[in-house]
């Protein structure tokens, strides 16, 4: 039930007719678009001021974790950070700075480049930050997650921080859950039965691209099966020691572009203030349930 009052959360307001208008619109380039308060670039003496004035605080998640040998290790935080900015932009939100070194799953921590901290100091350390913000003043914080292996950390944390504080709002939520399996395969971007997703596959190249298409190397990647969905479509959490023979990436990656990179964002960056929009607006919601 908590899955499903979550996701209509999530999803509310995107139609297809409404995310084919998401499409064929021409989206603003990056320079023109308003920029977001940042909390390192605030001044001692405008701290109690800009915190007074801030109705919502936004936290990026994002991880240090080989994505394949075609995309950037920063991957998660290069997604995250700049949809971040946009949602920050468009909410009034005051944006803190990406938390970039956090835990990955035991099968990409292997790889040469990941750099992987452990679940249980992760979530410590995410409770510590949280904690910060609260005392600040920060009445509500989104975190905003771009990476799975974030999660369980994520939630230990904010279950902590929801438990010992008098009036925090904590929300939890992954960009990529904004792009669910049917959406994609009915949009028609990426030609495998899960629509693109899997970890450095083409929806999540593609989203790489769409910010850093300087960081993509295509040629260096050839494509990969998907691997097999074990429940036939509810969700699962399945953790292995190593992937045997697995490359660190999956899918058929040829098909990713910057261009649908843009097209993906802005389907999830619209859903993001859309969720950010009934949250405030119903402040009367217990919780995820």
């Amino acid at each position: 039930m908590a899955e499903v009052r979550r996701r209509d959360l999530c999803l509310a307001g995107l139609s297809l007719p409404a995310i084919a208008r998401v499409i064929h619109s021409i989206a603003s380039s990056k320079e023109d678009s308003p920029l977001p308060k940042r909390f390192e670039e605030t001044a001692g003496f405008q701290v109690t001021e800009v915190m007074s004035h801030s109705r919502l605080a936004i936290l990026p998640l994002g991880s240090l974790e080989f994505h394949g040998p075609h995309n950037p290790l920063g991957s998660d935080s290069i997604i995250i950070s700049e949809i971040a900015e946009r949602v920050a932009a468009r909410t009034s939100a005051l944006l803190f700075p990406t938390i970039r070194f956090t835990h990955c799953p035991a099968h990409t921590a292997h790889f040469r480049g990941t750099i992987s901290i452990r679940p249980e100091v992760m979530t410590m350390y995410l409770a510590d930050v949280l904690r910060n913000i609260t005392r600040l003043g920060a009445g509500k914080i989104l975190v905003l997650n771009g990476h799975d292996g974030n999660i369980g950390p994520g939630r230990g944390a904010i279950a902590e921080v929801a438990n010992e504080s008098k009036d925090a709002a904590l929300l939890l939520v992954s960009w990529w859950e904004f792009l669910p399996k049917e959406m994609m395969l009915q949009l028609g971007m990426f030609h495998q039965a899960n629509g693109g997703h899997g970890h450095g596959g083409p929806l999540e190249t593609s989203a790489v691209a769409a910010f850093r298409p300087d960081l993509v190397h295509l040629e260096q990647a050839k494509d990969v099966p998907t691997p097999p969905d074990l429940s036939g479509g509810p969700p699962y959490f399945l953790q292995k020691s190593t992937g045997a023979d697995w490359p660190g990436y999956s899918g058929k990656v040829s098909e990713a572009s910057a261009e649908k990179g843009k097209q993906i964002v802005h389907i999830t960056e619209d859903g993001i203030v859309k969720l950010i929009e009934n949250w405030l607006q119903h402040d009367e919601v217990p919780g995820s349930w």
